[in-house]
């Protein structure tokens, strides 16, 4: 007889919260932090205190003992709230990514459950950048204990470009990689993306996505367009906030004097089951023909080495 509970979880279940803490401008402040093995299995935050907090404030994971972060990046990219997300309240969500924001006052609230396995420690922390502005943080980390590194040194990782201080700006013919992973294997499981600040008109939305792994010499997996990519099409008709289907979302609203850009986030793991990769993988947004403006942007890529 098959045993309907089999998918439950045995391992006890622990969630250690941070709850109305004031995070000062240019400090971090540690949510969370566990001698392993272990997974956490989720990562909620409430956010405010203004834009910066909510958008350039910092996401960052340090492993088994490293004094360097494995993942920092801006809540701006990681959840594609910059810019284009959140006319007054809006709710978005892929698999693994939930995520609400009232662009009034940049109150941003979400939930993360890639799960982050670690092997001797784990730290998750936020920064709020020096931008002038106190955070107010409430988070819950849902984690457990295991015997062993059931992920045999797997551990979530990101490439990316924060917007406050990395963006970049390129011309309507250049090619972008997004990043460059080697060692093995591994898969792709997210990408978040921004694109179209200071875009002249929407055919931005041109670009073709890539990605080539273990050396090919071309790339086995090319997208149709950047928003086809996102499970959308014809330049997000509507131009509102909305999930385009179970695995991506998309925020489109129209700043006033910045009416180009998009936010846009894709859940590959819960689309393909992640794009696995043995020996390296190289993303790339490319140019084509259609494609008649430059832009500024940003992007964060998580993947699990």
């Amino acid at each position: 007889m098959v045993n309907p509970l089999a998918p439950l979880r045995r391992e006890k279940l622990r969630i250690e919260k941070v709850e109305n803490v004031s995070v000062p401008p240019n400090t971090e402040r540690t949510l969370f932090s566990r001698n392993g093995p272990g997974v956490v299995l989720s990562l909620w935050m409430a956010l405010g205190g203004g834009n910066a907090p909510a958008l350039d404030g910092r996401l960052r994971v340090y492993y088994d003992g490293s004094p360097n972060a494995t993942i920092d990046i801006d809540m701006g990219t990681l959840l594609a709230t910059h810019w284009g997300a959140g006319s007054a309240i809006a709710s978005l969500s892929c698999e693994h990514v939930h995520v609400e924001i009232d662009s009034g006052n940049y109150r941003t609230a979400f939930l993360l459950t890639f799960p982050m396995p670690f092997g001797t420690s784990i730290r998750i922390a936020y920064f709020n950048i020096n931008a002038g502005q106190t955070a107010n943080i409430y988070s819950m980390v849902a984690y457990s204990l295991t015997p062993t590194d059931e992920a045999n040194g797997q551990r979530l990782r990101y490439k990316g470009v924060r917007y406050v201080d990395q963006k970049v700006t390129r011309t309507a013919s250049s090619t972008t990689t997004l990043a460059q992973i080697t060692g093995g294997p591994g898969s792709i499981v997210y990408h978040s993306y921004v694109g179209g600040d200071g875009a002249t008109n929407l055919s931005w939305l041109e670009r073709n996505f890539s990605i080539t792994v273990d050396g090919e010499s071309t790339p086995q997996i090319v997208a149709t367009g950047t928003e086809d990519w996102f499970d959308s099409g014809w330049y997000f008709n509507g131009r509102r906030d909305y999930n385009t289907s179970f695995h991506s979302y998309v925020g489109t609203n129209r700043p006033p004097g910045n009416v180009n850009v998009v936010g846009m986030a894709t859940d590959l793991w819960s689309k393909w089951g992640g794009v696995p990769f043995t020996t390296s993988a190289v993303v790339r947004s490319l140019p084509e023909p259609a494609c008649t403006t430059g832009d500024t942007l940003c992007w964060c890529i998580l993947y699990y080495q």
